[in-house]
């Protein structure tokens, strides 16, 4: 969040507008935040120039949100209930302490920046190096929110201080209720006939990550002005970053169920799984191979707790697996691997297409592998409000390939 392109007003500003949205009037907006007629009109007024749009229209008998308006109220109102809902959760969990009243209206953009900052780069000085703003600034933001909170938010690490358990969930959650007002820009710019904005998509290493690159390209031809941030990582860090509200897709091989109730699944593509070697591999002429023939050769395993893994190991069935000494997710690894030596190695054959644009130095081992091809989907966090942007871009990652390959 740290990016000055991403919309985040002041939210003294934003309570301003919202307030007045909310009672249908600026003057009743005012006298509910107990501040100046004229200070409220100054706060939506920088918000408009800001945003470059009319948030109400002002007549003779009063002041009326426009339909931008109406997009802003709409992510203002999710934006500060997530926060309202985050700020209880943290002082719920810390019942021996008195409760602030009124804690998340005094939430300052300067101390949820702060922390957001440190709990991503893992420190006070790394956030530093990437805000800008001073260290002493920030830490001086993100001790007022703990005092403000009542609870420690933050630890000391081999690394520095960085966030404690409650200062990561807080940044979580914060961080998606933020959010909220960049999809509110990104709706304005839509509802004006621009698709602009950011997508935010996590891709497993292995299974699915050829697929979404792929489907990449094609939309960002579609749509130039779309800035496109693609992650990789492993599963664990995916969905956490999903639920955080980091990434907005989360692409690559479905668990079926998810792991957690405020996630949902689609299936998108089913990707069946092939056993990879070199194309001048011994084994690349023949026909009818063995378990016991593919086992006098090394392998590049997938890791242990994987779904690969298990497809890995039926294919030896209660005997003994064949001898290997790497262990990766790295696709691009598995590739140079094979094409040097006589190792093999499970791919799915979305992967070997991969592989043929790239050089075609791998070919398929003909032996047939009985597990279920790997579902390969989307998943998304429940109750989640679309932007037309995100709704466009799920559509056409629906609209791909569904076949089986």
């Amino acid at each position: 969040m740290h990016d000055t392109e991403v919309f985040f007003p002041s939210l003294t500003q934003l309570r301003a507008f919202y307030e007045a949205a909310r009672l249908g009037s600026i003057s009743r907006g005012s006298e509910a935040l107990l501040r100046s007629q004229s200070a409220v009109t100054q706060a939506v007024q920088s918000l408009e120039a800001e945003l470059e749009v009319t948030l109400f229209d002002r007549t003779r008998t009063g002041s009326y949100v426009t339909e931008m308006g109406r997009i802003l109220q709409n992510r203002a109102e999710r934006c500060f209930s997530k926060m309202e809902a985050a700020i209880d959760r943290v002082q719920q969990s810390g019942a021996d302490n008195p409760r602030p009243p009124l804690a998340s209206r005094r939430l300052t953009r300067a101390q949820i920046l702060a922390l957001i900052a440190v709990h991503e780069y893992g420190s006070f000085a790394q956030a530093a190096r990437h805000m800008p703003v001073s260290l002493a600034s920030m830490q001086r933001s993100a001790r007022n929110l703990e005092k403000q909170l009542g609870r420690k938010l933050f630890a000391h690490t081999a690394h520095g201080i960085s966030t404690n358990p409650v200062g990561a969930r807080l940044s979580n959650e914060l961080q998606l209720a933020i959010r909220e007002l960049e999809w509110a820009q990104e709706e304005m710019r839509s509802y004006q006939g621009l698709l602009r904005g950011r997508l935010l998509v996590g891709s497993l290493l292995l299974a699915g990550n050829n697929y979404i690159s792929s489907e990449l390209g094609k939309f960002a031809e579609l749509h130039p002005q779309v800035n496109i941030r693609l992650i990789n990582a492993p599963y664990d860090e995916l969905l956490s970053k999903l639920r955080g509200g980091s990434i907005d897709f989360l692409v690559g091989l479905l668990k079926s169920p998810p792991p957690t109730d405020d996630v949902v699944e689609e299936p998108l593509m089913f990707d069946s799984y092939t056993v990879a070697a070199a194309r001048n591999h011994p084994l690349a002429s023949m026909d009818d191979i063995s378990c016991e023939t593919l086992r006098e050769y090394e392998w590049v395993a997938p890791g242990v707790g994987a779904q690969r893994r298990r497809v890995f190991e039926s294919i030896f069935g209660d005997g003994p697996l064949p001898r290997f000494s790497v262990e990766t997710h790295s696709l691009l690894t598995i590739f140079i691997l094979l094409s040097q030596s006589e190792r093999m190695a499970v791919m799915t054959r979305s992967e070997l297409s991969v592989d043929k644009k790239l050089g075609h130095n791998l070919s398929a081992i003909d032996y047939p592998i009985q597990a279920p091809p790997a579902t390969i989907g989307v998943t998304t966090r429940v109750n989640w409000q679309a932007t037309r942007l995100q709704r466009a871009f799920l559509d056409f990652l629906r609209e791909g390939p569904h076949r089986t390959v």
